[in-house]
């Protein structure tokens, strides 16, 4: 793929807290910076050649890839949608992420390049998305107490259904699913960023057992805890 338009593209590695990428028609990374590769906790040359689905979870991912589709297929930008971004420090966070089609030198559409950016730094989100906002700063306030759906739904003033159907409505996943990607993502960064025994890292993340997180986290990564902060 042709990069020639983005012959300045390093400047994206100057700015901190914003994510930028470009990608091919299939939706392989073909550049990243420097913040994104740490968002992805992963090198610049190990993200190259690869899909959203190799860094982050499934559900994230294939939002990821429809709105690519949804760029290459229309030829229309998409400016500043508000989207859960897994960021570099562990966390689950509100980003405003915009792409665009993108146009190589002979006037072909080649792919796509987008950026993302804290919500901080874009105002507060749009209303559609604050009960979701609420439900989502409850859990990660409470990641350690190990939060439960029912507290979740008791914190929105919701029933049950109605905090399922909210969920699913903008992440197309259970509330119970939502609870565990944070977990894992938690878990992944202290596993390779601290210092913590792994069992104080699963009481840190909600589990009240070593086994029951050994076992969700096998799940997530396909391998123990123990290997992963081995190879860190």
């Amino acid at each position: 793929m042709d990069l020639t338009a983005f012959a300045d593209r390093r400047l994206w590695d100057l700015i901190d807290h914003v994510s930028f990428w470009v990608k091919d028609r299939a939706g392989c990374f073909v550049w990243v910076n420097r913040n994104l590769a740490e968002q992805a906790q992963a090198s610049r040359a190990a993200i190259l050649g690869t899909k959203d689905s190799d860094w982050f979870f499934n559900e994230l991912a294939d939002v990821y890839m429809e709105d690519d589709v949804a760029v290459l297929k229309t030829q229309q930008a998409i400016i500043n949608k508000p989207e859960l971004v897994m960021s570099a420090d562990g966390e689950v966070v509100w980003h405003a992420t915009s792409k665009f089609p993108y146009v190589d030198v002979s006037g072909e559409v080649a792919g796509t390049y987008g950026m993302s950016q804290p919500m901080v730094a874009l105002g507060d989100l749009p209303a559609e998305y604050a009960d979701l906002s609420l439900i989502v700063s409850y859990a990660r306030e409470h990641l350690t107490a190990g939060v439960t759906v029912e507290a979740m739904a008791r914190k929105a003033n919701m029933s049950l259904s109605t905090l399922e159907r909210t969920v699913a409505r903008h992440l197309k996943i259970t509330p119970l699913k939502l609870l565990q990607r944070m977990r894992m993502h938690r878990a992944r960064h202290l596993l390779t960023t601290s210092h913590l025994k792994v069992g104080e890292i699963a009481l840190e993340c909600g589990y009240e057992s070593f086994s029951s997180f050994s076992r969700a986290f096998r799940q997530s990564y396909g391998c123990a805890p123990g290997s992963l902060r081995s190879v860190s």
